[in-house]
């Protein structure tokens, strides 16, 4: 396994568009963490937007589709798999 020695970095120069991004970075994160705080039911919303959007895609493209409605009910455990394209989905989303 490899090992990355931390030491060296010390002694390291950087140029103005590396200290930009880790800039922008510390700055982005900052601004997560208080959307975090302020809007967490927003958040929980868009996160499982995206999950039931990544796992729809993830399936067409091993040829497993099903309705809209049907995958939202599959992705939230409102509802058990009546197939196994079905179970499929639901093995992706756990």
């Amino acid at each position: 396994m490899r090992e990355f020695d931390y030491s060296k970095l010390k002694d390291r120069t950087w140029d103005n568009e590396i200290l930009s991004y880790i800039a922008k970075i510390h700055e982005f994160k900052g601004k997560q963490e208080l959307f975090l705080r302020q809007k967490p039911v927003e958040l929980n919303r868009l996160v499982e937007i995206a999950k039931i959007q990544s796992t729809e895609s993830s399936n067409q493209i091993e040829g497993i589709v099903t309705t809209n409605a049907r995958l939202k009910q599959l992705c939230s455990d409102k509802t058990t798999p009546r197939n196994r394209n079905e179970e499929e989905i639901l093995g992706y989303r756990a």
